[in-house]
């Protein structure tokens, strides 16, 4: 335990150091550089947890649309393809096509 390598750091870390303007410069611009990166590299983890997010989000849209697909789609959307065999004679797009049409005949 007396050989550790850490003992002999804190050794050499605890001893004052004599005041050096330069030196005092050139350890404030590293503590600027610091920060920047610090700054920069959580602003890319925080986009690229965004991108993640995005990508199950819409994931989860497109089974939610998958599984609902009947509340989306028109109910007139399956009489196309009966109209086209001859089943059903017309199709009405909305209410008030209808409206009009009973009006016209009464």
């Amino acid at each position: 335990m007396a050989i550790d390598p850490s003992f002999e750091f804190e050794k050499r870390r605890n001893v004052p150091v004599k005041y050096d303007r330069k030196l005092w410069q050139k350890t404030v611009a590293a503590m600027k550089k610091v920060s920047e990166i610090k700054q920069k590299r959580s602003a890319r983890h925080i986009l690229q947890r965004f991108k993640k997010a995005k990508i199950l989000e819409k994931e989860k849209d497109l089974n939610e649309v998958k599984k609902n697909m009947s509340l989306i789609r028109s109910p007139a959307a399956g009489l196309l393809s009966l109209q086209a065999e001859g089943k059903v004679e017309e199709i009405h797009e909305s209410d008030e096509e209808m409206e009009m049409q009973i009006a016209e005949e009464v």
